[in-house]
């Protein structure tokens, strides 16, 4: 209670410093009552981050969206349909089914007329960047823990590729293209329902930093660190593409805080084989920390001040 206390004081100090230096009127959602809508995948959605709000999408109630609210003084001017799983044709058009059974309707009929601010993180499981990171450190992970010779890793990835659910692969998918056009579709799809609202498109935290540099929280060999780095570094120019083409904003987020580093916004690998298997803590690896969240909450206020 008390770290959130001064999570949220810190967050507090942004807040004043947007409603001091003033709004223009696209960010008029910064205002209580006003509506704020919060779009995304799981790094948003915040797996692995106490409490949980939603348990099918994995959803905590200190993720960014949250925290950002909470500092703005929005309250339950907040609409958080962000999921874990989710990809660009879930906030589109396609009802995404959870792994609880349930199924939720696409994410943009959560934006309505009168929202003002729409953030959006997604294109991370269009490409299985995440996922593919999940699956070859679980066969590195395998191979060290069996003392399997190295020729054996790629079979082992497969295999934990099958247990990985969609979104999980040996291999990530490079059509950039196609992942750009979506994220123009989305944006302009926000402008036609809501045509007040700002869109910021918000980058994911890496995992791996230019260097693509790995260590024992990031379990993969130096191949795979160079393909998940290029994998995401592909992204964050399509991102910033599709919010030149459509209008929008992108939240560019620090480099320096990844999991090989002293003070990580972005959790490790949860090796599965050196502890109790836990197939929720495992696909919760590679992804923001509260650290991370509140960081993002943080560079979103200071966005919006200006």
């Amino acid at each position: 209670m008390a770290r959130r206390s001064t999570l949220l004081r810190t967050l507090a100090i942004a807040a004043a410093a947007v409603t001091s230096a003033g709004l223009g009127p696209a960010v008029a959602a910064a205002q209580p009552g006003a509506q704020y809508v919060a779009l995304g995948s799981s790094y948003a959605a915040g797996p692995g981050i106490a409490p949980v709000a939603d348990t099918g999408c994995a959803r905590s109630a200190q993720n960014y969206p949250r925290l950002l609210a909470d500092a703005l003084g929005l309250g339950l001017g907040l609409t958080d349909v962000t999921c874990s799983g989710a990809t660009t044709a879930h906030i589109l058009d396609t009802a995404q089914r959870l792994r609880d059974g349930r199924s939720v309707p696409a994410q943009l009929d959560a934006v309505t007329a009168d929202t003002r601010l729409v953030t959006v993180t997604i294109g991370g499981n269009d490409l299985r960047l995440v996922g593919t990171m999940i699956t070859q450190s679980c066969g590195n992970a395998a191979v060290q823990a069996f003392s399997l010779p190295t020729a054996a890793a790629d079979a082992v990835t497969r295999g934990c590729a099958l247990g990985g659910g969609d979104l999980a692969g040996p291999s990530m998918d490079t059509d950039y293209g196609r992942v750009e056009q979506a994220l123009v579709r989305i944006a302009d799809a926000v402008h036609a329902k809501a045509p007040n609202a700002r869109v910021l498109f918000v980058d994911y935290l890496p995992v791996v930093d230019r260097e693509a540099t790995a260590c024992a929280a990031v379990p993969l060999q130096p191949h795979q660190a160079s393909a998940a780095r290029a994998g995401y570094d592909g992204l964050l120019a399509a991102t910033a593409r599709a919010a030149r083409s459509a209008g929008a904003d992108v939240i560019e987020v620090d480099q320096t805080h990844t999991p090989c580093t002293p003070s990580p916004w972005v959790t490790g690998f949860a090796d599965p084989f050196t502890r109790t298997p836990d197939l929720a803590a495992v696909m919760s690896s590679y992804h923001p920390n509260l650290d991370g969240m509140t960081a993002i909450a943080q560079q979103i206020a200071g966005l919006v001040s200006r």
